[in-house]
């Protein structure tokens, strides 16, 4: 009985390493070279799809500059494609450190019943598939000259410039700027901070 045992003991040794030479073999036959990371737009391993840029500005609107801040995208060596979306948020408040931003166009209702809106828009080239400039301005039926400075001085805005693609496919909520910045789907290259300029001087450059 002790011989039959020791040669079953035996058999199976066999037969369990016979198994491993065959799976590494499966393992082996199964491993190849790393594939190269796929452009921008397609799934990749560097955890984003799309490329996109950001850039930061803080302007005075005044009567000078017919309450009109504007950018020259080609002065700052930066063309967004005429697909490409442009989305502005203005720093509306910062409490207890942090920054809250709101998403353009914002209103701003007075007790009077007057209105004043922060609002933005932007010069395509169709034909060149680009985006020239665009502008962030004041509007509304209020008197712009009345407005406390509050309303008027020292207003920051942060411009995001993104992928068509990327509002319709990614998991994002565009009025939320901080949902696109965290957004795993997405590059953003930041431009700095812009020296904004205005309807009658648009060579702007980077500080």
């Amino acid at each position: 009985m002790k011989t039959i045992e020791n040669k079953q003991k035996f058999t199976f040794r066999k037969i369990s390493a016979f198994l491993l030479i065959i799976a590494a073999a499966i393992l082996a036959s199964c491993e190849g070279p790393v594939g190269p990371i796929g452009p921008p737009g397609t799934p990749g391993e560097d955890g984003y799809n799309f490329v996109g840029t950001t850039f930061e500005f803080t302007g005075d609107f005044t009567p000078a500059n017919n309450y009109q801040l504007v950018f020259n995208f080609a002065d700052n060596g930066f063309e967004p494609y005429e697909s490409d979306v442009i989305l502005a948020y203005i720093l509306w408040t910062t409490e207890d450190g942090l920054d809250f931003w709101r998403p353009l166009p914002q209103t701003k209702y007075f007790d009077s019943g007057a209105i004043l809106q922060y609002n933005f828009d932007f010069t395509g080239d169709i034909p060149n598939d680009v985006i020239e400039d665009m502008s962030v301005f004041l509007e509304g039926d209020v008197d712009l000259s009345t407005l406390p400075l509050d309303y008027t001085r020292n207003q920051t805005f942060r411009v995001v410039v993104v992928p068509s693609d990327f509002l319709s496919l990614a998991n994002v909520d565009a009025s939320d700027l901080n949902s696109i910045l965290n957004s795993s789907s997405i590059q953003l290259n930041s431009l700095g901070t812009l020296e904004p300029g205005s309807v009658t001087d648009t060579n702007i450059e980077i500080k």
